[in-house]
């Protein structure tokens, strides 16, 4: 977690950075509910409604751009199971959460013509920092890995005024197994606005 409290506020101020929009360039805030898949559903099955994503892009050439994306996914659960993990077989009441942040590059290609509805596919790649933590009386155990992955995109972009567009946006999140962790998959829908120029 200290790497992300370095980390943050730098990623916070990229897309702000980029406000004085430049031409064929965007930012992106959306908000981020998620649905776990596989192992990650398995520690944490509930889906989240705690998320926020930001993105910025700059066209590379026509109908394609290159940027970078944070983004920040929350998951949780209660249960008494017996759980199989740290190392250990835990049982009791027991409070687990799951602390995705997504750190990717990515690429996207835009159908469509500039000025009019944008429908887009893009592929992300990078780093996933993801905390596990499992709460069971008055203890916690904890883990937080870096763990590299993908994850392919789709969405579109409506214009609702000059250089502002309502963005819908859908993504698979697929990271590779780190430290005692397995790979981790989860599917996370965006609504929010991107604040764009020549798109």
């Amino acid at each position: 977690m200290r790497v992300i409290r370095r980390f943050l506020p730098v990623l916070l101020l990229v897309p702000l950075g980029a406000a004085p929009v430049r031409a064929q360039s965007w930012w992106g805030v959306t908000y981020a509910p998620s649905i776990p898949l596989s192992n990650t559903k398995d520690f944490a099955d509930n889906a989240s409604w705690r998320g926020i994503n930001l993105e910025y892009k700059k066209a590379v050439k026509e109908n394609v751009t290159a940027g970078l994306s944070f983004g920040w996914h929350v998951f949780d659960d209660r249960t008494d199971e017996v759980l199989s993990g740290f190392g250990v077989d835990i049982s009791g009441d027991q409070f687990r959460y799951i602390n995705s942040f997504p750190l990717l590059a990515n690429v996207s290609y835009f159908l469509g013509k500039p000025g009019g509805v944008r429908p887009f596919i893009g592929a992300d790649v990078g780093v996933y920092i993801m905390e596990h933590r499992l709460d069971i009386g008055l203890y916690s155990i904890h883990e937080t890995n870096a763990h590299f992955g993908f994850g392919p995109e789709a969405g579109f972009a409506y214009p609702i005024k000059p250089n502002m567009s309502l963005l819908l946006t859908g993504r698979y999140n697929y990271a590779l197994s780190a430290g005692s962790v397995d790979t981790q998959q989860y599917l996370n829908f965006g609504i929010g606005f991107a604040w764009n120029q020549g798109f």
